[in-house]
């Protein structure tokens, strides 16, 4: 399989939460350089440290946590991965949308370096502070989860609400009540219909 490929099957597994996917795909003593100043930054070494240490502060400490890949580039042993971190810090309550360069390093179609770049002052400033006043600053303030879903509506209807987000109850079953059911119940639900919402009027 070709090392992009690799690479693309990777974050797709990350962004499923399928861990144990994801295993395969790197060496047992792989090398994870997470930046000084990002969340738990430093040197990783073999698959169990960076699960605990990488992967487990994102599920643990962030609500709707994505790595929102905008391009995939092919060095041949080496793939570069540009995108955009988001994500809610949970104890401040503040969202983050920061932009991050990640080099994979691959030999014999094994995950063996990885090597991250971002900008670490935007997670500092998102981490700390209280909750209420990231809540003022939130774009989303005041704003409940119907008037959001209402206002998709109005602009997509169903189908083509459904076709812009993967989620069964906007495809069948379609009333706002179980909806809002469904979206209360799945925080990454809820951030893909935020997201979407702040998209359209910003357009």
């Amino acid at each position: 399989m070709p090392n992009l490929e690799i690479i693309q099957k990777f974050y797709h597994h990350f962004e499923n939460k399928e861990l144990d996917k994801i295993r395969p795909l790197f060496h047992k003593n792989i090398k994870w350089n997470q930046m000084k100043g990002f969340p738990k930054g430093g040197n990783y070494v073999g698959t169990d440290e960076i699960f605990e240490n990488v992967f487990k502060e994102f599920n643990d400490n962030w609500t709707g946590w994505k790595s929102d890949v905008i391009e995939f580039i092919d060095a041949g042993d080496s793939i570069l991965v540009v995108g955009v971190y988001r994500g809610t810090y949970n104890n401040s309550g503040k969202y983050l949308e920061a932009d991050f360069i990640n080099r994979y390093t691959l030999n014999a179609g094994i995950i063996t370096h990885v090597k991250q770049f971002t900008d670490t002052g935007l997670f500092f400033k998102v981490m700390k502070g209280g909750k209420q006043q990231a809540q003022l600053n939130n774009p989303l303030h005041s704003i409940k989860l119907n008037e959001i879903l209402e206002f998709l509506l109005e602009e997509y209807g169903w189908d083509g609400l459904a076709r812009r987000i993967n989620i069964n109850c906007f495809k069948s079953n379609q009333t706002i009540k179980s909806s809002l059911i469904f979206l209360r119940k799945f925080d990454w639900a809820r951030q893909e219909v935020e997201d979407l919402y702040l998209a359209t009027k910003r357009n």
